[in-house]
């Protein structure tokens, strides 16, 4: 609902709206978002980069009840990069609540009561500059049919540029009014560039063409939103997981009014209009002729069709664009509220209770002896609505654009302004101009939030704490995560308006304006946690130490693992949860890292490069992707390759920070590759740097039941081969083996049921990285959502006779390992019984008749572990244990 009157008084008197700076820049949180919560309904504003919605859970901020997203800065993936996970929470929240009444109502029926009705949820919109819905629709490949529907809101205009007095409000609903404030960087500066390249697959790998020296060549215009917002709401968050994800063939004489449609040509998808356009518009074509329809969100039309029925439109590329050189800003105010009722001045005037509600809404009624009863006459003075600015200058090309923008002049504009956030980039808080700017408005409170003005405090208290225990066990495979909470950046007088910014510092806006200090997120008390550790545990560990070092099991060790090539390789996950991040643990990552040779990514879930920076610091980190070999996507659910973009661009700005050519191998499927190029037309992240060997163009979506590479051309990336197998889960799900140079062999599940295909493929991999999502107890839950339990796992270990297996991807229902450790195949009837993690952790034993080290460990975030250390990290299995059970109690 939009209203145009920025006079509507919307509100009682008490209803309250509050402001939350829910995240600023830190290594898991890249951008600032601001949470403004209403009694009716819920905003973001700012950037919903990757890791924002782990940072909610931690936070406890809701993410349920959002109405409405707006996007602030350039469009790009590290402005949005968490946007996508953020509305598939919303909607598995909304379809949980769905089915959840469901239920409920089946209950009802058997007892005769009445049912309870479902509540529908009405969307999310999503606001922002250029490139908005091409972002979102190039993600297409991987995101269809959501049970939560998006409506979009690409601004493409300046709203003010005719007239800067204009002061109605570019979109408002029941609770708040907004202004978008688009500015250009400046141009005089360097324009981003796009590289002109030519992709040919040269046997089978594509490779860039293009002369390395080749001038960048910038395209001339973004491209027209209409196709990809199309996709996008009809498509993808359509509201509805019933609904058809394929075009249906129709004629253009058969369209109907409300009929969305497209035509193809020369093999580009093209917006079809009925009228307009002398290309496309019906009044010159064939009536005859063939357009595609998308479906209503609730149509089922085209499902199970085939061949020229229907067009799937993840085959065909989206219209193409270019970098946008617009960053978004708003400014956004609560509606003005009327005044206190006042009800004995109303009786005393002859008004009739029935009557009171009509005055409230600003009508008139009649009181007694006839007069008139005015609102004025009954309702104290009206309350202004207060409002914020979210100032988005990501760079100092920037600035001039937003401190000239013409409404800083309009008076009506900067009135009530409690707050304007900057978010800025580094270096920039003391620009002049900005410094002026704070200088003309001291009525507002100016918070910074950068990089070098906010501190990189620790985002989860909860996975840090459990860290730290973990740590007083075992400080070789537990290190410190990197954090820091100084600023860099001097702190400001304490009569000044300008503050840098913390997270969860909150202010409340309306009825009155009241700044909560006592809200700032505290920095947790990670030395208290270490010391908490139970006494218990501690003698545990201190036995565990003694064990390790025991030269009967270094022995052993030595000469057991003497065939095991790279013992030296760390195995390090980064993210050992399923489906959505937690506060415990991120999704899915596991990097391994191996000296000499190179680094390679198992999987690339939201935030994996945060963890990155998090497990190693800035200075190391930045060596971890200079290293970076190879990056395996297992599958296209979201939880496994989110993170990816961004941590491809990563590695490509070192690239150039290095001044080299390296380039990179992503082990995926072709429909992948598409979406990465896709967001390459928005920024640069190095596309033309990629290479592909696991799809090449010939069969980029074709189905193989084994696929192996090992021509990998002249950049090897250190490995002999990749090897993958189609596994039991979803569309397209490959278990990898990535056999390095000198040997070294890793097998890779992804998500699946257990696989003897897949055991057998690989049988006698030096490490199995395996997922684990269930403990015995759940083989229901197990199968019906293709995944394995403990037992199956430990059973496709043995079956591999892998020599070390890893043991990750926990359902987020096991808020700590303990609760699934207790569920293992000691105290279930499963695959597996009587090999649990105890046994399975040891020193090895005798399998099928054959001696065979099966040296099993469980994953935990940022846990560090060197292949040949297995058997010395699992002497200290039973101090974790105890730990996890303490924590659990």
């Amino acid at each position: 609902m939009t209203r145009g009157s920025e006079n509507f008084l919307g509100d009682a008197p008490t209803m309250t709206t509050t402001v939350e700076l829910a995240t600023v820049p830190s290594a898991d949180t890249p951008g600032s978002s601001i949470y403004l919560h209403h009694d009716k309904r819920s905003y973001i504003f700012g950037r919903v980069a990757e890791g924002t919605q782990r940072a909610f859970g931690s936070r406890k901020i809701s993410i349920g009840r959002t109405d409405h997203v707006f996007l602030s800065g350039p469009v790009c993936w590290n402005q949005m990069g968490g946007l996508i996970g953020y509305l598939l929470s919303v909607g598995g929240a909304v379809d949980a609540a769905r089915e959840n009444i469901i239920q409920e109502n089946v209950k009802r029926e058997g007892k005769g009561q009445k049912p309870l009705k479902q509540m529908e949820h009405g969307g999310i919109g999503v606001h922002g500059g250029d490139n908005l819905c091409h972002i979102l629709a190039a993600c297409r490949p991987v995101i269809f049919r959501q049970p939560i529907s998006v409506h979009t809101h690409e601004h493409r205009a300046d709203p003010r540029a005719a007239d800067a007095t204009k002061t109605d409000p570019d979109w408002s609903d029941d609770a708040i009014r907004v202004w978008k404030l688009p500015i250009r960087r400046a141009r005089s500066s360097s324009p981003p560039k796009r590289r002109h390249t030519s992709l040919e697959p040269v046997d089978g790998v594509a490779t860039d063409n293009a002369d390395p020296d080749e001038t960048y060549k910038l395209r001339a215009t973004v491209s027209d939103p209409q196709v990809a917002a199309m996709i996008v709401e009809r498509l993808m968050f359509s509201g509805s997981l019933n609904n058809t994800s394929v075009l249906v063939r129709r004629k253009i004489r058969d369209l109907k009014p409300a009929d969305l449609a497209v035509v193809v040509e020369q093999g580009t998808v093209k917006p079809f209009n009925k009228s307009s356009s002398p290309t496309t518009g019906a009044e010159t074509r064939d009536q005859d002729e063939t357009v595609w329809v998308f479906p209503d969100p609730k149509d089922t039309a085209g499902r199970g069709e085939a061949g020229d029925n229907v067009l799937r439109i993840r085959n065909f590329p989206l219209p193409r664009t270019t970098y946008s050189e617009t960053s978004m800003s708003y400014i956004v105010k609560c509606h003005d509220r009327r005044g206190k009722f006042n009800a004995p001045a109303a009786k005393a005037l002859g008004v009739k209770p029935e009557d009171f509600k009509h005055l409230t809404f600003g009508q008139s009624v009649q009181g007694k002896d006839g007069i008139t009863v005015t609102p004025d006459m009954v309702l104290g003075e009206p309350q202004p609505g207060k409002g914020i600015v979210i100032a988005d200058i990501p760079s100092h090309d920037f600035v001039d654009a937003f401190t000239e923008r013409p409404e800083w002049d309009v008076p009506e504009f900067m009135e009530n302004i409690a707050v304007v956030y900057w978010l800025l980039g580094r270096g920039m808080a003391d620009d002049p101009a900005i410094q002026s700017f704070i200088k003309k408005h001291p009525q507002s409170k100016h918070v910074f939030c950068a990089e070098d003005t906010c501190p990189n405090m620790v985002t989860h208290p909860g996975a840090a704490e459990i860290q730290v225990k973990m740590r007083r066990i075992d400080s070789k495979r537990f290190p410190l995560a990197n954090f820091d909470n100084t600023v860099e950046h001097p702190a400001p007088a304490p009569d000044s308006s300008m503050e840098l910014g913390r997270a969860g510092t909150k202010l409340q806006l309306m009825p009155r304006l009241v700044f909560d200090d006592q809200a700032m997120a505290p920095f947790p008390d990670l030395v208290g946690a270490s010391q908490a550790v139970d006494e218990a545990v501690l003698v545990l560990a201190e036995q565990a130490r003694t064990e390790a070092s025991d030269p009967r099991l270094l022995a052993r060790i030595q000469e057991t693992e003497k065939d095991i090539p790279n013992r030296d390789a760390e195995v390090i996950p980064l993210g050992t949860g399923s489906s959505v991040p937690s506060k415990h643990r991120n999704v899915s990552g596991t990097l391994i890292v191996v000296p000499g040779i190179g680094n390679y990514l198992l999987d690339c879930g939201e935030g994996t490069l945060g963890q990155i920076r998090r497990a190693f610091g800035a200075e190391q980190a930045a060596d971890v992707l200079r290293n970076l070999r190879c990056i395996v996507i297992s599958h296209l659910h979201a939880d496994h390759h989110l993170g990816a973009a961004s941590l491809v661009k990563a590695w490509y700005e070192q690239t150039l920070k290095d001044k080299s050519n390296a380039t990179l191998a992503i082990s995926c499927i072709g429909r992948y590759r598409s979406m990465l190029e896709e967001l390459s037309q928005v920024e640069d992240i190095g596309f033309h740097r990629l290479r592909f060997p696991s799809c090449p163009w010939e069969t980029r979506d074709r189905d193989r039941d084994v696929t192996t590479r090992k021509d990998l051309g002249d950049d090897n990336f250190g490995l002999a081969s990749i090897k993958r197998v189609p596994v039991p889960h979803c569309w397209r799900s490959y278990g990898t083996q990535l056999e390095l140079t000198s040997g070294l062999r890793i097998a890779y599940s992804g998500d699946c049921r257990p696989s003897s295909a897949f055991a057998q493929a690989f049988r006698g991999a030096h490490l199995l990285v395996h997922e684990c999502t269930f403990g015995d107890d759940k083989q229901d839950h197990a199968r019906a959502k293709s995944h394995s339990t403990m037992g199956e796992a430990l059973g496709v270990a043995r079956e591999m006779r892998a020599r070390r297996t890893l043991l990750t991807h926990f359902s987020q229902r096991y808020t700590k390992a303990d609760s699934l450790r207790r569920h293992g195949p000691n105290d279930g009837e499963g695959e597996g019984e009587g090999e649990g993690v105890e046994h399975a952790a040891g020193d090895g034993g005798e399998q099928n008749e054959h001696e065979h080290e099966h040296n099993v460990l469980l994953a935990f975030d940022l846990m560090r572990v060197r292949l040949g250390d297995f058997q010395e990290a699992a002497c200290y299995v039973p101090a974790v244990q105890a730990l996890m059970e303490k924590l659990a109690d």
